[in-house]
Formats: structure tokens, C-alpha cells, sequence
């Protein structure tokens, strides 16, 4: 029963108009902001966090803000994974960067694009599909008639999604041979042991180790991607080249950079961050000691 209704709520969020589909999101957040939940209470710790120079009542405003546009992040999904590549990139109004992602493909050394939690990643996920072969590690959800069809709009959208397992990574180190690309989110909380914790908005987070890994072990080139929502309407994309110190030997440093760039990606929109996520979260006492310091450029 929890499957099928979660199913009903996904076709129907999808089959709206487009601006139906974002006047829903902008309800859901908006319930965020004021019902009590884990969204906002994690949302508001985090900004705190982060922003501690800021005032009560600016943090306050991109609290707000940022659960309206994590309401439309959710309900813009399901309206993606219904429609064809073609039909979703019609809503991306402008790219910048475009050129980083030629000159990767013409260095034929494989692309790793890195998507932080941002604006609307999914269709972030379609245009650079729409650029070269993409694999995409993807963590299933629970529910598992709803991971068929997340799995399956995704695969509309032109990238082939593997798990977050073993036979996923050894996926992804096979499409960088052949040349092919990838997609990973840089702020995803890796598993036990996958991980080191490296400064993120000044505090330290628990962050991946594998997209270092995979870029030093194959040379790929790695760029970083951001689709944020314009006030006028549409979508503009953002690419950029990440530092090269992201495949450096040493873990803290190649984790440094990868948080260094996801902040620069939260510059350009700071309200279309998924504040809610918990990035800082301990996992034990030993995890705050290796926190402490980290590199300088």
C-alpha cells in the first residue's frame, strides 16, 4: 500500500503542467517553513552553523527561502523523470562553461562531473548526458517499486544508473576507460570508512573519498555542475573545472578541494542548497580529531 501510494504521489506530481508542478513545490516548502519537521530544524541548525557573521533575520530569510526551493527540487523531479531529454532541456535558458566540457571531451581522458546538491541536479544530470555517455552512481531508495521508477526516468534522461555498490564503482572506472563520463554528488554522506572530514563552510564534514579516487586512477577530467533556477524562469547551467588538487595522494586535501568547490557552488544560489542535509553530522569522538585542520591553498 506505502509503494503504491508512493507511486500515485509521483505520476501525479508529474503529470502536471510545469508551473503547476513548481506552484506545488513552492506549497510543499512552504509547509516545511511552518509545520515542525526534520527538514527544517536540520535546515536552521545548519545555516546557523554556517553563517554565524550573518543576522538572525537574514539567516532566518534563507531558511525560508531554502525550504521553498527544496519543495520545488522534490516536485520538479517527478516531472523530469516523466518527459523525454529533449522535452526537460527546452527549460535550460543558459550555460556557462560549456567550453570545459569540449576540451575534456577532446582530451579523450573520460569526465567526471561533480553535482552537488543544488538547484535542480536531475536535470543537471540530463544535459551533460546530453554531452557525452553518462553513468551515474545512485543510491536506491528503500521503497522499491519507487526505485524503478526513479530508475527508469533517469534512464529517460539519457544516464545510466548503477548502484552504490561494488559492481557501481567497478562500472564507473569502465565507462572513464572507454572515454565516457560519469556523474557523482560530491556532498553525498559516504558510508563507514569511505570518508575523511575536511573543512565545509568552515566546520568539518564527513566527505567522499571516491571521486578523488577515481580521477587520480584514471586521469579524467573533473568538472563541476550546477542548474539553478532563474527568478525570470528556466534554468541556467554552470560548469567549471575543478582544482587539481582533487586527485591529490592525500585524502584531506583532494576532500578539501571537493568542499571548496561545492561552496562555490553554493555562492552562486545560497537559498537553492539542500540545507537539510546533514553534513556534519559525528560519527564518533575519533572523527572529531581527524577534523581539525586542514590544508591551505
Amino acid at each position: 500500500m506505502k509503494a503504491q501510494l508512493a507511486r500515485a504521489m509521483l505520476w501525479c506530481m508529474g503529470a502536471l503542467p510545469f508551473r503547476l508542478n513548481r506552484a506545488l513545490g513552492t506549497g510543499f516548502g512552504l509547509l516545511l517553513w511552518y509545520l515542525p519537521n526534520r527538514s527544517r530544524i536540520h535546515s536552521r541548525a545548519n545555516i546557523d552553523r554556517c553563517y554565524p557573521d550573518r543576522s538572525p533575520a537574514w539567516r532566518r530569510k534563507l531558511l525560508r527561502t531554502s525550504l521553498i526551493e527544496t519543495g520545488r527540487t522534490f516536485t520538479e523531479a517527478a516531472w523530469f523523470w516523466q518527459r523525454s531529454q529533449q522535452r526537460v532541456l527546452q527549460l535550460v535558458r543558459e550555460v556557462h562553461g560549456l567550453e570545459h566540457v569540449d576540451q575534456a571531451r577532446h582530451e579523450r581522458r573520460g569526465i567526471i562531473f561533480a553535482t552537488p546538491h543544488i538547484g535542480a541536479w536531475e536535470l543537471a544530470g540530463s544535459y551533460v548526458a546530453s554531452c557525452a555517455p553518462l553513468t551515474v552512481l545512485y543510491r536506491p531508495p528503500r521503497i522499491e517499486a519507487l526505485d524503478r521508477a526513479i530508475r527508469r526516468g533517469r534512464e529517460r534522461l539519457g544516464s545510466i544508473p548503477v548502484p552504490t555498490d561494488g559492481s557501481g564503482i567497478r562500472a564507473l572506472h569502465r565507462a572513464l576507460r572507454k572515454g565516457e563520463a560519469i556523474g557523482v554528488l560530491p556532498d553525498q554522506q559516504p558510508r563507514g570508512g569511505q570518508g575523511v572530514y575536511a573543512p565545509f563552510m568552515g566546520q568539518p564534514a564527513l566527505t567522499m573519498t571516491l571521486l578523488s579516487r577515481l580521477a587520480a586512477r584514471s586521469g579524467a577530467s573533473v568538472l563541476f555542475v550546477a542548474m539553478l533556477r532563474r527568478p525570470e524562469g528556466g534554468f541556467a547551467m554552470h560548469i567549471w573545472p575543478a582544482g587539481e588538487d582533487i586527485a591529490d595522494d592525500d585524502a584531506r586535501v583532494a576532500a578539501t578541494r571537493i568542499n571548496r568547490e561545492t561552496e562555490r557552488a553554493i555562492a552562486l544560489a545560497p537559498a537553492q542548497y539542500m540545507w537539510n542535509y546533514q553534513r556534519f553530522r559525528q560519527r564518533n569522538a575519533e572523527k572529531k580529531a581527524e577534523a581539525q585542520p586542514a590544508m591551505t591553498e
